[in-house]
């Protein structure tokens, strides 16, 4: 540090002043010591200087807008005083990668930075430089980068207009449960060889004078596939992002479990969304696509009962 270096040569230069204003013993021990104080220094500060590091802490996700909070904090051997580090983070996130911030003395407490969610995307803290000084703050050394935490800004559910004809989906359609065994709906239908006994039913076939077979119905399940296209920039990604939100939702309040397709950089990816855990955990997939990733393909991998495109070539369904 400039300053710090800028007291020790004065005081060198005192003590040097000093020693060939006097002609007392303790002059030439002032200098020896005001030398070698630096090096003194150093040599007790090497310790928790190399074993020093950064280490970062983030939430997985938060919603947009939401108040999130990045902590960092420097860990080093405790049998020595902490010795300063500085270091200079850039927040980047998928508009942006200039948002720099510069970190003094930090120590064993977490420092508190305020993390960007305005727009859905995410957030990844970079280490661009790190420093760390002896005690007296006349040497340095390089830090490592470490591993930074990345967080996915979730996107605000959004209608999309127009609504695509999702009511289709509700119309339940059943088919014979293999094996028969418990139900909640149940198909009468004339006996057939190799049915089992115990499905007859004998009230029934009583009426009927022919054997008549309670056959267990269990629905059939459709395979729904919401395929979404990589949005260019804050406002596209916040509509086409907040439309995949809310279209998930909406089969999922419903029961109807589903996929999601999307692609992250020259892969494509996908997610089962069975519940509440998996929809947030498939969007914040979506949210950490970088913006550079290929266009998603025509042919989706999975046969499919229902696909539904989330931004096609303009924005929105």
């Amino acid at each position: 540090m400039a300053p710090n270096r800028i007291l020790y040569l004065l005081a060198l230069i005192a003590s040097v002043f000093f020693f060939f204003a006097s002609n007392i013993w303790a002059s030439w021990v002032l200098l020896v010591l005001v030398a070698a104080l630096p090096w003194i220094s150093l040599l007790l500060s090497l310790p928790a200087m190399l074993s020093s590091r950064v280490r970062a802490s983030l939430p997985e996700m938060a919603e947009t807008g939401e108040k999130a909070m990045l902590h960092i904090r420097v860990d080093a051997l405790r049998a020595f005083p902490m010795p300063e580090v500085r270091i200079r983070l850039n927040l980047r996130t998928r508009d942006t990668d200039r948002d720099l911030r510069f970190l003094s003395r930090l120590s064993r407490s977490d420092g508190v930075l305020p993390a960007p969610t305005q727009v859905c995307g995410f957030l990844a803290p970079e280490l661009r430089k790190g420093k760390v000084y002896d005690y007296l703050g006349l040497f340095r050394f390089p830090m490592r980068s470490p591993k930074m935490p990345v967080m996915a800004i979730l996107p605000t559910a959004l209608r999309p207009e127009p609504m695509p004809d999702m009511e289709q989906l509700l119309n339940l359609q059943l088919k014979p449960k293999p094996g028969g065994g418990y139900a909640e709906v149940h198909d009468n239908r004339t006996y057939q060889p190799g049915d089992p006994v115990k499905d007859i039913h004998w009230k029934l076939s009583l009426k009927t004078d022919e054997l008549i077979v309670r056959e267990a119905q269990e629905p059939i399940r459709r395979t729904v596939v919401l395929a979404v296209r990589t949005p260019r920039g804050p406002e596209q990604r916040k509509k086409t992002l907040g439309n995949l939100r809310y279209l998930s939702q909406w089969l999922l309040e419903r029961g109807i479990e589903h996929s999601i397709f999307w692609m992250d950089g020259e892969r494509m990816r996908s997610a089962r969304v069975l519940d509440d855990r998996s929809l947030i955990s498939a969007i914040a997939g979506t949210c950490l696509a970088p913006e550079g990733s290929l266009p998603l393909p025509d042919q989706i991998p999975q046969k499919c009962d229902w696909l539904c495109r989330v931004g096609k070539e303009g924005d929105g369904i």
